[in-house]
């Protein structure tokens, strides 16, 4: 192991030390005992440097070795952030989430709180899919990048969350046009309004304002031709309007042989 990345691993721990003051240095008076640091920092030493090479399946193990088997060393700070940067890269993404929760439950007022919220919205960020797919994970990046800028505004994590949130807004905002599309395409125009006033209302600023109102004036023109009793039959997706929608695999997209949504 070389000199490089040892410092590299304590410049880490000491950043994260001294934002979270002396109390993160072990807890219940005592406990936190000197002779855990030698072997703990030499696990963390080799977490950092398999992270460091891209093995990150294996340093993600170590450093959950370290957060298990020295809780009251200095160190665990170190692994209890880190864990979940080697979870990320190596996509096992519920664990990573987990391990930014744990960190922000565990360390509330530390200095890398903002990184570790920055970096669970990254999480989902990354498993956001095509306008035509569930857009579960693009929501929850807009919910966990809401949540750092109205938290940390100051923060260069909300400064760099910036793009982010309006790629995942935007992402929102263009499923609802695909399913809007759709209902529109199978005259389903009520639900098919619906779709397209969401994004007039919800997502104003992402650059399909425009489109989305050609879209609803179709709708409405083609709604309002029908006849009395077929304008009745039509319903208003009402699931969608006032719920989050599962995606687009599921019935949400699909219609039954009266062109509404099952």
């Amino acid at each position: 192991m070389t000199k490089h990345w040892r410092v590299v691993a304590l410049a880490l721990l000491l950043a994260l030390a001294a934002a979270g003051g002396c109390g993160m240095f072990g807890s219940g008076g005592g406990t936190s005992d000197e002779a855990f640091d030698t072997p703990a920092q030499v696990l963390a030493n080799e977490a950092e440097t398999l992270y460091r090479e891209g093995n990150y399946d294996e340093s993600a193990n170590l450093f959950q070795a370290l957060k298990d088997r020295f809780p009251y060393s200095r160190f665990a700070l170190l692994a209890d952030l880190r864990v979940g940067d080697a979870y990320f890269k190596s996509k096992r993404y519920e664990e990573a989430v987990l391990a930014y929760e744990d960190f922000i439950r565990l360390h509330p007022k530390n200095d890398a709180v903002p990184y570790a919220i920055y970096q669970m919205g990254m999480v989902y960020f990354d498993q956001m899919l095509t306008p035509d797919r569930d857009p579960e994970n693009a929501r929850k990046a807009m919910q966990t990048f809401q949540r750092l800028i109205k938290q940390y505004p100051k923060s260069e994590w909300a400064v760099r969350s910036q793009p982010r949130l309006q790629e995942a807004t935007r992402r929102l905002a263009a499923h609802d046009m695909v399913v809007g599309k759709y209902y529109l395409n199978t005259k389903a125009y009520r639900a098919a309004m619906g779709r397209f006033k969401r994004v007039l209302t919800q997502y104003p600023d992402v650059g399909l304002y425009n489109e989305a109102m050609g879209y609803l004036q179709q709708a409405q023109k083609k709604w309002a031709a029908l006849p009395a009793k077929e304008r009745e039959g039509q319903g208003i997706d009402r699931r969608d309007l006032n719920a989050p929608v599962p995606g687009m695999e599921a019935p949400d997209v699909l219609s039954g042989p009266d062109n509404n949504p099952l």
